[in-house]
């Protein structure tokens, strides 16, 4: 874990919508490394995305996203952080490993620090199947924890770290709780803490769905202070959630 959180800012697996990780879609696409595909960088306001110039259709779609996602993050997040993004695709397996590790490389986008900066990666196999929608909430996830990197310790809780992501990438798209966690349960008894295991899909949503419960106690600005607050420690007391009230909430959400 701390190797992990060493490496990464944070990664995600995409369990939104309809429950499906992208790692149970895969769409064969074969490596772009050949002698005609070079590499191309696409730049827009809040970016630039570098890609294989033969994956120009998902670099498109990606570059044609970014702006917006960086300006819906930054319209939630008041901080002091750049406001832009570089997103970087890679053409094979071998590059995508390269940056990520062999045991991330399954995951559709991982934002990364490394001796380049802080970058969004994302796995072309796994990106190139996402909807628009699918894709600008993994962009706006991303973004999220490029944005707050500074700010979050490596040992900050799972949960929050990515719930709260999870919750800006969402914001403002106008789904019900059960639509974009499909999973979720309402027999919740402590916070989740599976985000590697069998249980990796539920536990983001879970984490999602703390962050919904705690808007509707604090509101949106107290969303992001509770987040700001906390980012920074090893541990959260589960008594900052009030466990009986999540799961109270989720009752009355999703029965």
């Amino acid at each position: 874990m701390k190797h992990l959180r060493t490496l990464l800012a944070v990664t995600v697996a995409l369990t939104f919508l309809l429950g499906l990780s992208v790692a149970m879609r895969p769409v064969e696409l074969p490596p772009t490394e050949t002698s005609h595909c070079k590499e191309a960088v696409l730049t827009v306001a809040s970016g630039t995305v570098t890609s294989s110039s033969c994956d120009g259709e998902l670099a498109g779609r990606v570059s044609g996203l970014v702006d917006e996602s960086v300006t819906g993050v930054a319209d939630i997040l008041d901080i002091g952080w750049a406001r832009r993004v570089d997103v970087v695709i890679p053409a094979t397996d071998s590059e995508l490993v390269s940056l990520v590790g062999p045991a991330f490389a399954d995951m559709a986008g991982i934002a990364i620090r490394d001796g380049s900066g802080q970058r969004v990666v994302l796995n072309r196999t796994r990106a190139a199947a996402l909807t628009p929608l699918e894709l600008r909430v993994l962009l706006r996830h991303e973004i999220t924890h490029v944005a707050t990197r500074d700010l979050t310790s490596d040992s900050a809780p799972l949960w929050l770290v990515e719930g709260f992501a999870d919750w800006v990438a969402f914001h403002g798209l106008g789904l019900s709780l059960r639509q974009a966690a499909p999973l979720l349960r309402s027999d919740v008894s402590a916070l989740p803490s599976d985000f590697s295991g069998a249980g990796r899909d539920l536990s983001y949503q879970q984490a999602y769905s703390i962050m919904v419960y705690l808007e509707s106690r604090l509101g949106e600005r107290g969303v992001v202070d509770f987040f700001l607050q906390h980012a920074s420690m090893s541990a959260v007391d589960a008594r900052a959630v009030d466990i009986a009230g999540w799961r109270e909430f989720l009752r009355s959400s999703i029965g």
